[in-house]
């Protein structure tokens, strides 16, 4: 039997969006289907899919609209799709599935599947934005045979606010390597590497540094945790960077926050961290909580997106509310010098991503969900499942 051939369309990504992408392609069962992603060439994850050796097509899209481009890369995906005679379809990202929807229409290709990453109502937006982008998603879902959403709760805002049906979304949550997170680190080393003083626990946030992810109210949850003698790390960069550096010097955090800009090292650097915080202000499912987690760590997050669905509230770690920095030091006072208390919680965050959140999970499901429609449309032998 021949291979299914699968084509996914992924705007320029980094960080969660990226790594999903990279370990769904990358143990995406080869007996089966033939792989081949669709994005910008010259980025960070052209590169690592091609050290990977996973085929690449090159095409022209941007993270924000471009009439010009978005054009050129329907046309390339719409050529492609006809000549390699692709079966499915599957878009990352509101972005990608624009173009990448538009395409297959144009191709009548058989199967479209949609990932939804993060929620597309972002807050900076004008309401007409919103309204209108909700449209589209509405139109365009009438030609997507399933939208795959990384957390209730993200599936259950698509069901709210732009009118999707039920039996169109289901859930499949973002797993991770988890092993690659349990090796034995030099601590004191990795310590001395990003600056951290020697003495002190460090409580770390791990993100790009962009408006949604909250790092601000981090910064400020910091300085009214002056009294206590710990090292506030921040690893990410973003347009944002020089920005919240002038805040922690305004919030007279020099010498207590260090701000480690961009990093691969990621295990590493969660090795080094007594608590984990993410204070985002939206998610779908974050990778780093779950990877914090099957470090050992205990987090402490925002009750945003899916993050309530993978942290189990008092065992693995803590939730608040977003921008509320005042909540988010009671909660980091409430476990800093607890150090049994934030072992239970590390080990407990360990055996809870064991048994969700694996990158084997998350594939497995990934491809049933592909052998049901596949199944459903009669191009393989099978019977479909609702």
């Amino acid at each position: 039997m021949s291979r299914i051939k699968i084509l996914h369309v992924v705007r320029p990504a980094a960080g969660g969006m990226k790594n999903h992408l990279i370990n769904l392609v990358r143990y995406t069962d080869k007996k089966r289907f033939d792989v081949t992603v669709a994005c910008p060439p010259n980025t960070a994850l052209w590169d690592e899919l091609v050290a990977l050796g996973i085929q690449t097509l090159p095409i022209s899209l941007v993270g924000e609209l471009s009439p010009t481009r978005d054009y050129a890369a329907v046309r390339s995906l719409v050529k492609y799709l006809h000549q390699s005679g692709t079966t499915i379809l599957h878009a990352h990202s509101s972005k990608g599935a624009l173009v990448g929807r538009l395409a297959a229409i144009m191709a009548r290709t058989p199967v479209v599947i949609f990932t939804a990453h993060n929620s597309i109502f972002y807050e900076e937006w004008p309401e007409w934005k919103k309204k209108l982008f909700a449209r589209v998603e509405r139109f365009l879902a009438r030609f997507t045979d399933k939208i795959i959403t990384v957390s209730d709760a993200l599936k259950q805002e698509l069901m709210e606010r732009e009118g999707l049906p039920v039996k169109q979304l289901t859930t499949i949550y973002n797993g991770i390597e988890v092993d690659r997170f349990n090796a034995k680190v030099d601590v004191k080393a990795v310590r001395r590497n990003l600056n951290i003083p020697e003495l002190g626990p460090v409580v770390g946030t791990i993100a790009r540094l962009a408006p949604q992810k909250g790092v601000s109210y981090f910064l400020k949850a910091a300085s009214l945790l002056k009294e206590y003698q710990v090292n506030f790390l921040v690893v990410g960069d973003g347009p944002l960077e020089e920005t919240l550096k002038q805040e922690a010097a305004e919030l007279g955090l020099q010498g207590r926050v260090i701000f480690a800009g961009r990093r691969e090292n990621i295990a590493e650097i969660l090795s080094v961290l007594d608590i984990f915080v993410l204070p985002s202000i939206t998610e779908g499912l974050p990778l780093t909580i779950l990877e914090a987690m099957a470090a050992g760590k205990p987090v402490v997050a925002t009750r945003v997106g899916g993050v309530p669905e993978a942290i189990v509230e008092g065992k693995t770690g803590l939730v608040v509310a977003p921008k509320d920095p005042e909540a988010l030091a009671v909660a980091l006072a409430g476990l800093i010098g607890e150090r049994d208390r934030l072992m239970r919680m590390g080990t407990n965050g360990q055996k809870h991503v064991r048994e969700k959140f694996t990158v084997s999970m998350m594939v497995e499901k990934t491809m049933e969900l592909y052998q049901q429609l596949l199944a459903e449309k009669k191009l393989i032998q099978g019977k479909g499942q609702n």
